[in-house]
């Protein structure tokens, strides 16, 4: 517990230092295609593929929102184990990304006040939502933090 009342403002004042670039929807078109195997679309929506997971960018500069999402399975095809594990997953292992469920997919998504995002947060959120997707069924991570566990 200690641990954790130390990493808290660690994680508060280095969490801002991060924010408040002003990002915009054609810069982060632009990272996520930088970023991308192969990506089509624009002006909000962009099919991409990262380290082979399909992925979709989707912003909306009106409402100041972004989301980085990728289909991971058919909701009603899930055991109570697998929705137990991603639920869990989103506690302990899935740092910024999550699992999430919308019109019975499961997705991995990462979802974000577009303006104030920078690019190291964009990059850091493909990769996460990307190995959330791939680690279903394993070890359910987006590879970049786990917090704790069953203690």
């Amino acid at each position: 517990m200690k641990k954790l009342l130390l990493i808290i403002p660690f994680l508060f004042f280095s969490g801002t230092s991060f924010g408040g670039s002003n990002m915009n929807q054609e810069s982060l078109e632009k990272i996520i295609k930088g970023m991308a195997l192969s990506s089509i679309g624009e002006n909000g929506v962009v099919e991409f593929s990262y380290n082979n997971v399909k992925m979709y960018l989707i912003s909306d500069i009106k409402h100041d929102r972004m989301r980085i999402i990728s289909p991971v399975a058919e909701y009603k095809k899930l055991t109570r184990q697998q929705l137990d594990a991603a639920l869990e997953s989103n506690f302990h292992k899935s740092l910024d990304a999550r699992y999430a469920v919308s019109d019975g997919v499961l997705y991995s998504a990462f979802i974000h006040p577009l303006s104030e995002l920078s690019e190291i947060q964009i990059k850091s959120a493909v990769q996460q939502v990307a190995n959330l997707a791939a680690s279903f069924g394993k070890e359910y991570t987006s590879g970049l933090l786990t917090y704790g566990g069953k203690q």
